[in-house]
């Protein structure tokens, strides 16, 4: 869409649409950025879009709005089954995902990530990657600054890399990524797309427009992903850890190797890669299938990936006291992405567990926890119905923490040298926190604050 002229009108004051109205006032667009609760905006980011021409309004989101507006910019945060997305849509008016705008406005060609877990490992080991060939590489989407705000600042030679959630790509219209990768798709998000079949068709939607030059990677190990090639329209490359694949990488005895027609050439062994569980060796084995496919060579993929030591919140060791070591693994906000981190454990993990929950249903989950976990202490808005699926499950024993604080005083107490005290939440951090990030830190900054030497 050319959008000098045009009455845009950008739906969610979060940092999604701070950045798209912004970009949208550059390209000559007239621009309302429009949120139902009233939002104040950073000073700076207010004075920024102010300058830039964009309207701001807050606190009420009524029909009016709509009026003489060409196209609706939607943040990945907001539903569609809104009021005011029903109106347009009964308008006829367009309604796009920024990621959209992202793909109008990018010079260079998109890589994107997405699948249930272990997308921001994935996209930043692919970024990493990526820069490893010296050519301009930017991140943004679902990690990092808004994706259209990067798009628009990238030059044409280089790479833009997004991590793009189900909620970003159900909105999309001609978004096409060169390369793209799905990791694997689990129960997640219910509450908004209301059935698998829908979670999964959002999914899907990142190769709907790829050509066969363009490459897609997928997770064969994943039965949901695998049934994918049948409808991808690109260059498909597999990964697996439990088969040889012609075109894309596997994992065997120890080692990653890449494919190409049947060929395979080493990359990396289990010895120089330092990040846990078999879930970062899929995270590993997409990244060189993805990055060999747009000319990496081989020695970059190996110095890169042997040089990553994971994100901060996933799987991050913080500290060892007293022989108990303590992970914040605050990003796993599903059940899922905790079945994943206990499973990368020998040790006895004491799980602390809970937050805003997501509904999911826990009864595998618990039976799973029951066998991992030496105790579980459980907070948060979650903590009524976590206790009572953990007591069908049999798990014992429970705790319960009324803050963070108490959570992690408590998982201390009951470790003993050797074992680990895991925040790995299987929920979303809304009731407490703003968001995982704060979460993790609030953990982390309470593990400092223990002193050496007082566990009994």
């Amino acid at each position: 869409m050319e959008y000098g002229d045009k009455h845009i009108l950008v739906l969610g004051a979060g940092a999604s649409g701070i950045g798209a109205s912004w970009v949208l006032a550059q390209v000559g667009a007239h621009v309302v950025l429009n949120d139902y609760k009233p939002v104040t905006l950073p000073a700076d980011e207010e004075k920024r879009l102010v300058s830039a021409g964009v309207d701001i309004i807050t606190g009420r989101q009524d029909e009016s709005l709509l009026d003489g507006v060409d196209r609706i910019v939607i943040s990945p945060g907001i539903s569609l089954d809104i009021p005011i997305v029903k109106a347009a849509q009964a308008r006829g008016i367009d309604v796009v995902s920024e990621v959209e705008v992202a793909y109008e406005l990018s010079k260079s060609p998109i890589v994107a990530v997405t699948g249930t877990n272990g997308k921001t490992t994935t996209t930043t080991l692919l970024t990493k990657v990526l820069e490893g060939t010296g050519k301009p590489v930017r991140v943004g989407g679902n990690i990092g600054d808004s994706l259209s705000e990067v798009a628009y600042s990238m030059p044409a030679d280089g790479f833009l890399v997004a991590e793009l959630s189900s909620y970003q790509l159900e909105t999309i219209k001609h978004f096409r990524p060169i390369g793209a990768i799905m990791l694997n798709i689990t129960p997640d998000h219910l509450v908004r797309h209301k059935t698998m079949e829908n979670y999964i068709a959002a999914k899907e939607r990142i190769f709907e427009n790829q050509l066969s030059t363009d490459f897609m990677v997928l997770n064969i190990d994943d039965p949901i992903v695998a049934d994918m090639k049948h409808r991808a329209p690109s260059h498909i490359l597999e990964i697996s850890q439990h088969q040889v694949v012609s075109n894309g990488a596997y994992y065997d005895k120890g080692q990653c190797y890449v494919t190409k027609n049947g060929i395979a050439t080493p990359v990396i062994g289990s010895a120089d890669i330092h990040i846990p569980g078999s879930h970062n060796i899929e995270n590993i084995l997409t990244v060189i299938a993805l990055a060999y496919a747009l000319g990496v060579p081989v020695e970059t993929i190996h110095r890169i990936i042997s040089e990553f030591h994971g994100v901060e919140h996933r799987l991050e060791r913080v500290k060892t006291l007293d022989g108990i070591t303590f992970y914040n693994d605050s990003k796993a906000t599903n059940v899922d992405s905790v079945v994943k981190a206990l499973e990368s454990f020998d040790q006895s993990v004491i799980l602390l567990a809970g937050g805003h929950d997501k509904m999911t249903p826990l009864e595998d989950f618990m039976q799973l926890v029951k066998d991992h976990t030496k105790a579980v202490i459980f907070m948060g808005e979650a903590a009524d119905r976590f206790e009572a699926a953990a007591k069908e499950a049999g798990v014992q024993p429970i705790y319960r923490a009324s803050s963070m604080k108490d959570a992690v005083e408590q998982g201390y107490e009951l470790a003993t040298q050797g074992d680990i005290v895991l925040l790995s939440p299987a929920c979303s951090s809304f009731d407490w926190y703003s968001c995982f990030e704060e979460r993790g830190d609030d953990f982390k900054n309470c593990v400092h604050m223990l002193q050496e030497g007082r566990h009994h």
